[in-house]
């Protein structure tokens, strides 16, 4: 929907919403948003309006750490805003008005706590009895250099926040659902095609590798890897990412696949318990008119359904042989 340099070439960077999950309940006390910015090429600006919802009965506080670039460089803002209890907010240009930066483009992950309370989590558990849970959606969307956002003509796309408990790892393998795909995957004079993944992890540097594959026929078309440090992100136009998929009129039909490989945990991992590192990521896409800049959504989808048990362990708990008292860590320490 827009270029910028990107990975070193001229790359349209993509917007992008929603997640491969067993249902829409898209609240957490952390939540991701993985594209998000302040940011101007040379035909448009493109800014983030995001909506925040407290779903707790009391007041709580909100804390974001925005990451850019492959590298993860991280810059966090405790507390940098309190929501009263069922509190719905929106705030315009978050970028901008809120977190009081320019020209930047990246991930942010919230993080809610009951107001005033310490939410250092169990060193066992992980939890803390003072979580929050909250929900976030964006509207990422671009103007003419120099235009009032609030009253010139936009063209934008809604970008839903992911849980915490959301990402794709590789340490689901045994269940198979270590990996995900986008599909519909264009590279046309009509249409071109954005992917993005990012690294979900505070506590490791990892590496994605994504498949180009013809829908039609199953066969590889091109692969590509990136090695991301912790919460690096990388976003870029299909045919940089894959250059054997040229705009044409047969490269389309396609889709891609995710999957993460070879992850290192940080020094401090372990003291965080991510001995493993907490590998995780997130991956995603949007097809744009290359006309009217018109973006669709490529939602991420696990290439296998969740089985009869897993679903009941979601829904009906109770009824399903579920491990009980097993907790996950989240993959990124909780700011408060």
């Amino acid at each position: 929907m827009f270029k910028l340099k990107q990975l070193g070439v001229a790359a349209a960077v993509a917007l992008f919403a929603g997640a491969a999950m067993a249902s829409n309940f898209r609240a957490g006390d952390q939540i991701y948003v993985p594209a998000a910015g302040h940011i101007s090429s040379a035909s448009a600006t493109f800014i983030s309006d995001v909506f925040i919802s407290n779903l707790s009965d009391q007041s709580v506080d909100v804390s974001v750490i925005f990451s850019s670039g492959s590298n993860g460089s991280q810059t966090t803002f405790p507390k940098i805003l309190t929501l009263a209890p069922r509190e719905r907010r929106e705030l315009l240009d978050f970028m901008g008005n809120t977190l009081h930066l320019s020209n930047n483009l990246g991930q942010l992950i919230f993080n809610a706590c009951l107001s005033g309370a310490d939410c250092t989590p169990d060193v066992n558990t992980g939890l803390s009895p003072n979580f929050r849970n909250i929900s976030v959606e964006s509207r990422i969307f671009s103007v003419a250099v120099g235009a009032n956002p609030l009253t010139a003509p936009t063209n934008g796309q809604l970008f839903s926040g992911f849980p915490w408990y959301n990402y794709v790892t590789q340490t689901a393998s045994g269940a198979a659902l270590d990996k995900c795909f986008i599909t519909g995957v264009r590279n046309t004079a009509q249409f071109r095609t954005n992917v993005g993944f990012v690294n979900a992890s505070q506590f490791s540097t990892t590496t994605i590798t994504a498949t180009l594959i013809n829908g039609a026929t199953g066969t590889t078309i091109a692969q590509a890897s990136f090695t991301l440090g912790p919460l690096g992100t990388v976003q870029s136009n299909v045919g940089s990412v894959f250059p054997a998929f040229a705009q044409g009129p047969t490269s389309t039909n396609a889709y891609i696949t995710f999957q993460q490989g070879a992850t290192t945990p940080t020094a401090d991992g372990a003291a965080n318990q991510c001995a493993d590192g907490c590998p995780a990521f997130f991956a995603y896409g949007s097809t744009v008119d290359n006309q009217t800049q018109d973006a669709t959504t490529l939602e991420p989808q696990f290439l296998i359904p969740l089985t009869n048990n897993q679903i009941t362990c979601i829904y009906s708990p109770d009824a399903a042989n579920c491990k009980s008292g097993a907790t996950i860590h989240r993959a990124v320490k909780h700011q408060f």
